[in-house]
């Protein structure tokens, strides 16, 4: 197959964001104007949204879907010298637990590209199904990609020391992803062309392969054991302003929500919930670090058992 060689330069116009809590799907909200007064202002929406550039990409996608925004995706693997809007690796495979590799994305549609720096995103690949890992707390400025400009992100893969906390909030060019497992990654972003609404975006994608162990999920190096009640566990870590119980259940009276070892490390409750049953352990509860969760309670189902997690009174 043949690939296109990548330009260098960099070009960017970054103007002041916000910090906002990032998933998969999820790169900021939109929320409808309201006055100072309580009441809601209706604004008009004129669409001009101008055609999409000849991406030259073939219909098969072997990269990750995106969200709903995002109305096609330019995959490295699906690519041929034609195309000219890619995210190209410096290699294919990484080892682990150290090692580096980078992505550069290049622009050569003849039309500016619209997106943030900030908010690359990293997929693994598991039974067939993408799951979003990283990052989770973005800024959101707004930054340009001029046609004939490139951007490329150096990422170090690092999981010498993972007893500590894994920072959510990530860079623009170095940027580190530590608590990854081997298996097949894919590293990628999304925009807009000029003219074009956010809506109808584009993301750029690769695929990835790191080598080496299956992650261990441990708990955090503050976390010790301070009681057991017959099958509960009573576990608390150095900082303490919440309370969370998790608790195996057979038949979920809610829908449960899949994570893999590479998710649930980076969330630290999540994380030392999880990793402390054991056998004879069917309930554990946490004094911990208070964070944001999305909704509590939630069903988790990890390792093929679910877990009820919920935050309760000390």
């Amino acid at each position: 197959m043949n690939r296109r060689t990548v330009l260098a330069s960099v070009s960017s116009v970054l103007f002041a964001g916000c910090l906002t809590e990032s998933s998969p799907g999820n790169s900021g909200t939109n929320e409808p104007n309201t006055s100072t007064s309580g009441t809601t202002r209706t604004t008009t929406r004129v669409t001009t949204d101008a055609p999409t550039p000849d991406l030259r990409i073939p219909d098969e996608n072997h990269c990750p879907p995106f969200d709903d925004d995002v109305k096609r995706v330019v995959c490295y693997e699906d690519a041929d010298s034609e195309t000219n809007l890619l995210m190209t690796p410096s290699k294919e495979r990484a080892e682990l637990p150290n090692d580096a590799i980078s992505f550069t994305l290049s622009n050569e549609t003849g039309t500016r590209f619209t997106t943030n720096y900030y908010h690359w995103r990293v997929w693994k690949l598991v039974d067939g199904e993408w799951f979003y890992i990283a990052p989770r707390v973005v800024p959101e400025p707004a930054m340009m990609l001029q046609s004939g400009g490139s951007h490329t992100w150096n990422l170090t893969i690092d999981n010498a020391t993972l007893g500590g906390r894994i920072d959510g909030a990530q860079g623009t060019e170095d940027i580190t992803l530590p608590g990854v497992g081997g298996g097949t990654y894919a590293f990628g972003i999304s925009g807009w062309f000029e003219g074009q609404e956010y809506d109808n975006g584009t993301g750029v994608a690769t695929r990835f392969e790191l080598v080496g162990d299956s992650l261990s999920l441990t708990p955090t190096d503050d976390l010790r054991e301070v009681g057991r009640d017959s099958e509960e566990k009573h576990v608390r870590a150095d900082e303490t302003n919440a309370t969370y119980l998790a608790t195996r259940v057979e038949k979920p009276d809610g829908g449960t929500v899949r994570k893999i070892p590479e998710q649930a490390i980076r969330i630290a409750p999540i994380r030392n919930l999880l990793a402390s049953f054991e056998d004879g352990i069917s309930q554990v509860r946490l004094d911990g670090r208070n964070v944001y969760l999305r909704e509590t309670p939630q069903h988790i189902d990890y390792k093929g058992a679910v877990y009820k997690i919920e935050t309760v009174e000390n």
